[in-house]
């Protein structure tokens, strides 16, 4: 992948950060792709296509909002590729930090996001200062 599909990816991640701080769908709308696909590695059923999840995504952070839920969020990079990740504050039911790990296509629009468990990747950080600091606020 090109510097700049990355760039497109952190930016995107970025604004997904955005969404779930602000309850805010609207923030990242506009980066996806008119094929975009959403998968979670916890729900068995096909890919979300983008009206789909739209439609998820709208009423998942209107719920959120209504429950004063305190999204928590951090970049990490795959080690060896430098590929953005986010990483979820809060721990899965295997005890895992769960990872947004999004692709973009030729265009730079988000084709793919699925929210994995962060275990399957060999994630790094840039600041361990910055990392110590989001761990200590979880």
């Amino acid at each position: 992948m090109s510097d700049k599909t990355y760039e497109n990816e952190e930016l995107f991640l970025k604004k997904l950060a955005q969404a779930y701080t602000e309850y805010n769908a609207e923030h990242i709308l506009p980066f996806l792709a008119d094929d975009f696909g959403y998968s979670s590695f916890w729900v068995a059923a096909p890919d979300l296509s983008k009206e789909k999840y739209t439609d998820y995504i709208v009423g998942k952070l209107a719920t959120m909002k209504k429950l004063n839920t305190i999204n928590k969020f951090f970049m990490m990079y795959e080690q060896g590729t430098g590929k953005p990740f986010l990483l979820i504050g809060s721990k899965t039911p295997q005890g895992d930090f769960g990872c947004f790990d999004v692709t973009a296509d030729a265009d730079g629009k988000i084709a793919k996001l699925a929210i994995m468990p962060s275990s399957f990747y060999h994630l790094g950080y840039k600041n361990k200062e910055d990392f110590d600091k989001f761990l200590a606020s979880l």
